[in-house]
Parts: C-alpha cells; sequence; structure tokens
C-alpha cells in the first residue's frame, strides 16, 4: 500500500502544466546546447559583418511573420484549447484548415509587394543592397513556417507537446547541417552571398518539419479508424478565428515595426556617434548574433512554460475556474523566479571568458550586466504575455508592447547616437522596453484578478537564490582562473559548482521540488480526452 501510495504521489499528469512545460523545456535545453555549437560556428564561417547583414533582413522577416501568423497561431491555441475540453475533434480540424486558408491568404497579400519592390527596400529601407537576395529566399521560410506555426500551435492548444518538441529538435538539427554545410562549400567572402545562404539553410530546415507536423496531425486527428469529415466552415467560426486573430496581428504588426526600425536605425545611429559604416553593422551582429544568445540561454524554460501556460488558463477560465486561474498565475510568476534569476546569475559572470572562448570577443561587464537585465525582463513579459492571453486581454497585452517597442526605439534614436554612449543607449533600450510592459501588465492582473506576485515566494526568495548563486559563481571562476586552468577548464569546473550550489539552495530556502510539483498539479484536475478516440459520436 505505501508503494502505491508512493507511485501516486510522484506520478505527473501528461495533462498538467508541469509535464507538458517539462516537455518543452527538455527539448529546449536540447535545442540550446545545439544552437550554442551552431551560433559558434555560424559567427566563424559568416563573421560580425555577415550576422550584421542577415540580422538586417530579420525584420522584414517578423514584420511578415505578425501580419500572417502571430495572431492566427494565438487563434489557433485559444480556441482548440476550448474545443477540447468538449472533446470536439471535428470543429478542431475544420479550425485548423479555416486558419491555413487565412493565412496563405494574407501570405499572398504580403509576399508580392515584398517581391516585386525588392530593390527599393533592401536598398532605400533597409539601407543595405547586399540584404537583397536573403529578402527573396525569406519569402519560402516564411510559407512553410506558417504550416508548422499553425500545427504547432494546434499541438499546444490539445496538450500534444510531444509533436512540437520533436520538431523543434528536427529543425534545429536540419538547419544546423544545411546552413553550416552551404556557408562552408558556397560561401566567397560577399557578405549578401553570404545572408544568402544562411537563409537557405532555413529554407531545408523546414521542410522536413512541415513533413513530420502533417504526419503527425494525420494520426491525432484522424485516428485508427476512418477520418470523419471535419465540418463545414461556418461564418460563425471565421468570426471567433478573426476576433482573436485580427487585433493581435495588427498590434504585432506595428510592434515589429517600431521594434525593426531600432535594428534598422541602429547602424545609422551608430555611425553618428563616430563609427565607420563596417563597425555599425558588425556591432549589430555582436550583439544579436553573439553576446545575446550567451545571455539569453536560460530563456527556453521561461518560453516552454509560456507556450503552456496559455492554453491551461484559457480552459480553467472557459469553465469558470477562477481560483485555479489565479493559483496558475502565481506558481507561473514564482517559477520563472526561481528558475531564471539563478539560472542567469550563474550565466553572467562567465560570459565575459565564454564570449572569448566560443566568438573571440570581448565584452565588458557593463554590457553583460545591461543584457542580462534586458533577459530577465523580457522573461517575464513572456509569461505576462501569456497570461493576458490566456485570459482574453490580448488586446491590452499587444497595447503595452508596442508602447515598450516605442520608448526603446526613441532611446535607440537619441541616446545610441551619443558619441560616450554608442551602443548602450542601444542595450539601455533593450531594458526599458520589457520594463514597462511587465510593469503595465501586471497592474492589468491586479486590476482584473486583485493578484499581485508574492513578494517573498515570487521576489525576496529568487532575488536572494540569485544573489548568492552570482557571487559564488563568480568567486569559483576567479579562483579557477587564477590557478591556470584557463577558460575551458574553469569554466566547466564552475558550472559544475554552481548549479550543485544551485540545487543546494532548495532545501536550504525551505523549497522542497516534490512538494511544489505537486502543488503545481493538483490531484483532482481531470484528463480531457480528445482527438481520434472521441470523434465519432
Amino acid at each position: 500500500m505505501a508503494h502505491k501510495g508512493r507511485d501516486r504521489y510522484l506520478k505527473i499528469s501528461k495533462d498538467s502544466v508541469f509535464y507538458n512545460a517539462l516537455v518543452l523545456s527538455s527539448s529546449g535545453v536540447a535545442l540550446q546546447i545545439l544552437g550554442f555549437v551552431y551560433r559558434i560556428y555560424l559567427s566563424r564561417l559568416a563573421g560580425a559583418e555577415g550576422l550584421g547583414v542577415y540580422r538586417l533582413v530579420l525584420p522584414v522577416f517578423t514584420i511578415v511573420i505578425s501580419a500572417t501568423l502571430t495572431g492566427v497561431r494565438l487563434a489557433v491555441t485559444r480556441l482548440s484549447a476550448d474545443m477540447r475540453t468538449h472533446s470536439d475533434g471535428p470543429a478542431i480540424r475544420s479550425l485548423t484548415r479555416s486558419c491555413i486558408l487565412i493565412f496563405l491568404l494574407l501570405f499572398a497579400v504580403c509576399a508580392w509587394p515584398l517581391v516585386q519592390y525588392n530593390h527599393v527596400i533592401s536598398a532605400h529601407i533597409l539601407g543595405d543592397e547586399r540584404t537583397g537576395p536573403a529578402l527573396i529566399i525569406f519569402m519560402g521560410v516564411i510559407f512553410l513556417a506558417g504550416f508548422e506555426g499553425i500545427f504547432e500551435s494546434l499541438f499546444l492548444g490539445i496538450r500534444k507537446t510531444k509533436y512540437t518538441a520533436i520538431s523543434n529538435l528536427l529543425e534545429q538539427g536540419v538547419q544546423f547541417a544545411a546552413v553550416l554545410g552551404l556557408l562552408y562549400c558556397l560561401r566567397n567572402g560577399d557578405h549578401a552571398r553570404t545572408a544568402a545562404l544562411i537563409v537557405s539553410g532555413l529554407v531545408i530546415s523546414e521542410i522536413p518539419v512541415v513533413i513530420w507536423l502533417s504526419l503527425a496531425y494525420r494520426h491525432e486527428l484522424c485516428g485508427r479508424n476512418a477520418c470523419p469529415r471535419p465540418r463545414k466552415v461556418g461564418r460563425g467560426l471565421f468570426t471567433r478565428i478573426l476576433a482573436i486573430a485580427f487585433p493581435v496581428s495588427c498590434s504585432s504588426v506595428f510592434t515589429n515595426i517600431l521594434s525593426a526600425a531600432s535594428t534598422v536605425l541602429l547602424p545609422q545611429r551608430l555611425m553618428c556617434a563616430g563609427l565607420s559604416r563596417q563597425e555599425a553593422v558588425s556591432a549589430l551582429g555582436i550583439v544579436s548574433g553573439m553576446a545575446q544568445p550567451l545571455i539569453t540561454l536560460p530563456m527556453v524554460l521561461a518560453t516552454s512554460l509560456a507556450n503552456v501556460l496559455l492554453p491551461h488558463l484559457s480552459q480553467s477560465l472557459s469553465q469558470g475556474r477562477r481560483e485555479d486561474v489565479r493559483r496558475k498565475i502565481q506558481k507561473a510568476f514564482q517559477a520563472t523566479g526561481l528558475i531564471i534569476l539563478p539560472a542567469t546569475a550563474i550565466i553572467v559572470p562567465l560570459a565575459p571568458s565564454l564570449s572569448r572562448l566560443l566568438y573571440g570577443q570581448d565584452l565588458s561587464e557593463v554590457y553583460v550586466i545591461l543584457l542580462a537585465i534586458s533577459a530577465i525582463l523580457m522573461d517575464y513579459q513572456m509569461i505576462c504575455m501569456s497570461i493576458l492571453n490566456g485570459l482574453g486581454l490580448q488586446k491590452q497585452g499587444m497595447f503595452y508592447i508596442i508602447v515598450g517597442e516605442a520608448c526603446q526605439l526613441a532611446v535607440t534614436y537619441f541616446v545610441a547616437a551619443l558619441p560616450q554612449v554608442h551602443i548602450y543607449g542601444y542595450l539601455a533600450g533593450m531594458v526599458v522596453s520589457p520594463l514597462i510592459v511587465v510593469v503595465a501588465s501586471l497592474w492589468l492582473i491586479r486590476r482584473r484578478f486583485g493578484l499581485w506576485p508574492r513578494a517573498v515566494a515570487s521576489g525576496l526568495v529568487p532575488i536572494v537564490a540569485a544573489v548568492v548563486v552570482g557571487l559564488c559563481t563568480r568567486i569559483f571562476h576567479l579562483s579557477l582562473l587564477a590557478r591556470n586552468l584557463g577558460d575551458f577548464g574553469a569554466i566547466i569546473l564552475t558550472l559544475l559548482g554552481s548549479v550543485g550550489l544551485y540545487l543546494f539552495l532548495f532545501p536550504a530556502l525551505g523549497l522542497h521540488p516534490l512538494r511544489y510539483i505537486r502543488t503545481l498539479i493538483p490531484r483532482h484536475q481531470k484528463d480531457f480526452s480528445v482527438l481520434a478516440d472521441s470523434q465519432n459520436p
């Protein structure tokens, strides 16, 4: 009996927030490791200026994705979560078909002017003719990413996160081989060609992912028996989709235009500060292609939690379980603090040595600290946006993001042009933007639900843990460097010691992981089954 009781105590429901976040986090950690190695070789093969040219094209990609896919993805996740509650498989298939149709129409509208006026956009808007070839090839990435995004959002909504996790790993693995292989074999020192080869590798990486997700979709929604026809798509379903997708897409487009303006303007403002064109583009490549990915390594954990939190909140709210909504929100803030703050505190003291070892690039402490603060605030922004989207407050959330991006653009424009500040003005804007969004989101959550993150559990305890771990990491690292172990040996031993200290701090601070998991997953939570077995009336 005791043995059976212990099994029940440790058993984790596959329907829970924790299980789905664990699946995505596990794949995310593997993705970060693979992506880490990928970025090392990418920076060496492409160079800082080549990465800078590639980064100049990315704002156009994000704007088109936000116009064609961001709102549709949110609609798929929220509506499929509601339909799953009622075990309505045919409705889910109708939803998927409708969202694919909407995406294809939006893609056609956006792709034509980008192809037709490619030279004007690359030379006069992006300010660099070398972005032209990559801009054309990006249309293929966007087309395939639309199908990928819709299927992945659907699997998040119906809580089949294993397919999303596998697709992410598959995409990263193929991207690793395709991009680096193309650069190794075909690069010739032309940075326009370098950017085009990188984007071509992205197109190749999307193909097996779309095939995999399509097969998974047929398996889950058609099941072992003959697949019933999806219901006829009515005006009501399109209305529900557009009611969610349209305001989010419009806000996201405007937000990404502001963000793109910051990226495109940065080299020009740095030139006003006294840098050459090559130095300015290289500075953009260093920030976005080298330093930022290094500092944001722990972000995968917050991203996974944010992705699975949205459908769970939406379902609990649709069932009228407000106390469950409040509990999930509190746990989300607590988990984010306990994971992200100490993990970032471990990375910060090691970042300069890691940058020298991996990229051959020196980073100042102020540079690293500003990026770390920005990364932490971005993690909390993701959690806040997931909460607001799950509660149906996406319009307010997107408004806050627009305000934050506008502030970042203003800081970049005015401060980055100062000779004594230059790139640090851009980094300061990266801190200001998510700070505004987080504060405004917390105010709205408190206003609507009378809920505020607990000061001790979500604030004091994570901060104390981060300070202790960060200081000890710095001491470990400096002590090991003084023993002439070299950067690599010192980093490995420091990581082992810091992670061990972090795990020790849980019981020292009165935190018990198993008890925490048990409170995150109520025993009475019901497992709803949708898909093949419940499709036939």
